[in-house]
């Protein structure tokens, strides 16, 4: 299901009272208020995840003054405040993916898991990232969730935000939309879809959890990919009851080991039929999701070398798979996926496989469907993915570029997300730079001049190799 009406809200009312409107509904009437203006920079940011520290860094390196705006109080977004690993689809994507990981590595916070899969200490990325953006001259503001956005004639001039301080405005020269769910490129007026477009169902939601006093050497690689079965074995054996909270997902639970001792991340929660985009079920989500998690404690220690293990701590934010994908002046689809699709105005390009997890419990045909799938090719995200149609000064980056439902499901990963927002940066830094709309900067142009400062391209035979044996 499309959903092609714009959210554009505004406050037209005079009044400060409620009134009864159609089918029963109650509106407030907000007095006109005049919003004060507290800073002006070259680019606004919204949201510091993968896509958006990979855009701040990215604008800064380029001489851009930045600000970040995001709702948690710490950098990194579903790594650090979803307390995501592993680090996917990292490989030979170069520039500032490549100097995090670099970064990473120096602290010692770092770790192979499997094959071609890495992961990071979640602590040292939240420190690393907030040092890095003091380097650069990159100011954060935490705790502030955008709440508009200031648009004249389909054009965007900055955000409006409601923190400690009350509401602000905040205006640039260019805003990045990294907020993964597209929060403010709709508020500006941009169309989107969202779910599949059969039925507009989109994939389950999931909260993240960390448990330590693991079984000492124990890697859940490629020889324990098969744990559920070895779950339900012991499970049966030691008469315990137990619902599984995922559908016919026969590879999770994930266990996924990190740089401190004995400690894991598990991916294994799964909440169906809620909306990402809607406040209470998100918070319906989040309580049914955090159940699940403390409910799986003792499943998992059925497992011999698991009596011990302890939930230590769950994500403070809900996982959020899929939420709007902005219509864009190109559209990224399943068929230039599995094609190896190349783009002169290439600004990005991915290798993980489709990854869709079932919107509908219980049911194998999303399931089977993927094992079906042909594996995509390596390929290449144009520029135009990145351009919401019909407005100008935004960019997005990250999950809500412009995508179909199948093909969304591969680049949503985070490596894919950060090489987006890196060259989303670049593009909002040219753009403030030469005083234009980054509709206006060539593609082509862009191009080059990632690669210039070390961004991977599949025509660079370094990336193309990787991504043959990425995950």
């Amino acid at each position: 299901m499309n959903i092609d009406e714009p959210f554009n809200r505004k406050d037209p009312a005079r009044n400060n009272r409620i009134e009864s409107e159609r089918k029963g509904t109650k509106q407030i009437h907000e007095p006109p208020r005049e919003t004060p203006v507290v800073g002006e920079f070259d680019v606004i940011v919204a949201g510091g995840g993968p896509a958006g520290v990979g855009a701040a860094l990215a604008a800064a390196d380029q001489g851009a003054s930045v600000l970040i705006v995001e709702r948690h109080g710490m950098l990194g977004g579903v790594w650090t405040a979803g307390l995501l690993n592993p680090f996917f689809d990292q490989i030979a994507k170069g520039y500032m993916v490549q100097e995090l990981i670099d970064r990473l590595n120096a602290g010692n916070a770092w770790r192979h898991w499997r094959r071609n899969v890495y992961c990071f200490d979640v602590e040292s990325m939240k420190y690393l990232l907030e040092r890095w953006c003091q380097q650069l001259g990159i100011t954060v503001w935490y705790h502030a969730p955008i709440v508009d956005a200031i648009v004249e004639d389909r054009l965007f001039k900055g955000v409006i935000l409601e923190g400690k301080s009350g509401r602000e405005a905040v205006l640039a020269q260019v805003c990045i939309d990294a907020t993964g769910d597209g929060d403010l490129a709709a508020r500006g007026g941009a169309s989107y879809a969202y779910g599949r477009m059969e039925d507009g169902a989109a994939q389950p939601m999931t909260l993240m959890f960390e448990i330590d006093q693991m079984p000492p050497g124990f890697v859940h690689a490629e020889s324990k990919q098969h744990l559920r079965q070895e779950m339900e074995a012991a499970l049966e054996r030691n008469g315990v009851e137990y619902q599984w909270p995922i559908g016919c997902g026969e590879n999770a639970p994930y266990i996924i080991n990190v740089p401190k001792t004995q400690t894991a991340v598990v991916q294994f929660t799964h909440v169906y039929g809620h909306s990402a985009l809607n406040t209470q079920e998100v918070s319906a989500a989040t309580i049914e999701a955090r159940r699940q998690a403390y409910e799986s404690i003792e499943a998992f220690r059925q497992l011999p070398g698991f009596e011990n293990i302890r939930l230590t701590q769950t994500a403070p934010a809900l996982g959020i798979r899929e939420g709007r994908r902005i219509h864009g002046d190109a559209v990224l689809t399943e068929q230039h996926i599995y094609a190896g699709a190349r783009w002169e105005d290439a600004v990005a390009f991915g290798s993980f496989g489709i990854d869709i997890h079932d919107p509908k419990p219980g049911s194998r045909a999303t399931q089977d469907q993927n094992k079906k799938r042909q594996r995509p090719q390596p390929y290449e995200i144009p520029y135009g993915c990145l351009l919401p149609r019909g407005l100008e000064g935004l960019l997005v980056a990250g999950r809500c570029i412009s995508g179909t439902h199948v093909a969304h499901s591969s680049y949503r990963v985070t490596g894919t997300c950060m090489q987006m927002g890196q060259a989303a940066g670049v593009a909002a830094a040219m753009a403030a730079r030469q005083g234009v709309a980054p509709r206006r900067i060539e593609g082509t142009r862009l191009k080059r001049r990632l690669q210039d400062l070390g961004a991977g391209f599949l025509e660079d035979h370094k990336a193309a190799r990787a991504c043959i044996t990425s995950p």
